[in-house]
């Protein structure tokens, strides 16, 4: 196959003997997402990667993920906050810990600063929806749009935020010092803004040719796509966080033309989350993630991603066989002869000579 296959190592597939059955499925690259993974667990499943290669012929690569700077709220009750429509609540990085009816913590200290009265508020993947309505002090006020119940750790994205706390944070530049020193052949730079945040990334390596992969999860990223391709390595088109950040309707669009982007500057593209999040808990994937899986190829996707499938998902090697078998098939579809130079047309051909 062309199309390469990039699966999330996780607790469900880090054994030594999974691991070998995603390989012998077709697994070209394992990442590791260090929003999760420990030195310990990074080096065990390096060291498994490393048997597997020499034992099957293979070269599977490693990609590290960098966390990036995920925003998120602070600790909640159990039972969660019900963020009802038409509501006012108060979020602020001051507040440690949330009193019912009071202030809802939030985990970054610079949020008051970056957002603007009349900017949206994503809370929970996408799942609940505010509109910024006033900032006092350090003290955020949001109007809610579509409402639900908020609970401890969830995501907040801010779509037309530029972010002081954006781009590369101190542990990234940890875990990629760790992943430099450890051979990895990719590293991930999450919440991509512009391509000072890949320079650096660069810069804490001066001596190392470092293979960096830009993650394009924010809005704001698609202003500077062009810089950034051109400084990093490739691109991952993260549907999770964009798709939150920009209508959903746009997303198939803008997917096709950063795939576009990227081969213009000469650099691979990776389609990513979600593809075929069936295969979590079931054997076959549904027909719209086959077909989705089909499409990255049919746009000329040098990549295609399993994320929780793979880390998470009760058949980590299926998973990986499934999407498999559906890249091969495009690809020999994509590569058939012209129809011009079909044998029925070919006959014809002949026959008018």
């Amino acid at each position: 196959m062309k199309t390469k296959i990039v699966a999330t190592i996780g607790p469900k597939s880090d054994s030594y003997e999974e691991l070998k059955a995603m390989a012998e499925a077709g697994l070209n690259i394992a990442r590791m997402n260090f929003s999760h993974c420990t030195v310990e667990e990074y080096r065990g499943r390096k060291e498994h990667i490393a048997r597997i290669n020499k034992e099957l012929g293979t070269d599977i690569e490693i990609m590290q993920d960098l966390q990036g700077p995920r925003i998120r709220v602070g600790k909640l009750p159990a039972e969660g906050v019900e963020l009802k429509e038409g509501e006012t609540f108060v979020f602020s990085f001051e507040q440690s810990e949330y009193v019912p009816g009071g202030i809802i913590p939030i985990d970054d200290a610079y949020l008051h600063i970056d957002v603007k009265k009349g900017e949206p508020f994503f809370l929970a993947n996408g799942a609940m929806e505010l509109d910024i309505v006033d900032v006092q002090g350090s003290q955020i006020h949001a109007k809610v749009v579509t409402g639900g119940t908020l609970f401890s750790k969830k995501g907040i994205n801010v779509p037309r935020t530029n972010l002081t706390r954006g781009g590369v944070t101190d542990k990234d530049i940890e875990d990629a010092k760790f992943g430099v020193a450890e051979g990895v052949d990719y590293i991930a730079l999450s919440f991509v803004q512009s391509a000072e945040d890949i320079t650096k990334l660069r810069s804490v390596f001066p001596d190392k040719k470092i293979k960096i992969i830009a993650k394009i999860e924010r809005a704001l990223a698609l202003d500077n796509i062009d810089e950034i391709i051109e400084e990093s390595d490739g691109i991952m088109i993260a549907r999770g966080d964009l798709g939150i950040e920009i209508p959903m309707e746009d997303l198939p669009i803008i997917q096709k033309n950063l795939i576009r982007h990227a081969h213009w500057h000469n650099k691979p593209a990776i389609v990513a989350t979600q593809m075929m999040m069936t295969l979590i808990d079931h054997d076959h994937p549904t027909r719209a993630e086959v077909s989705d899986v089909a499409n990255a190829v049919f746009e000329g996707g040098d990549a295609v991603m399993l994320s929780d499938e793979t880390a998470a998902g009760k058949h980590p090697a299926k998973a990986v066989a499934t999407m498999a078998k559906i890249v091969r098939r495009i690809e020999e579809y994509t590569a058939r002869e012209n129809f011009f130079e079909t044998e029925t047309l070919g006959e014809y051909k002949k026959a008018k000579k």
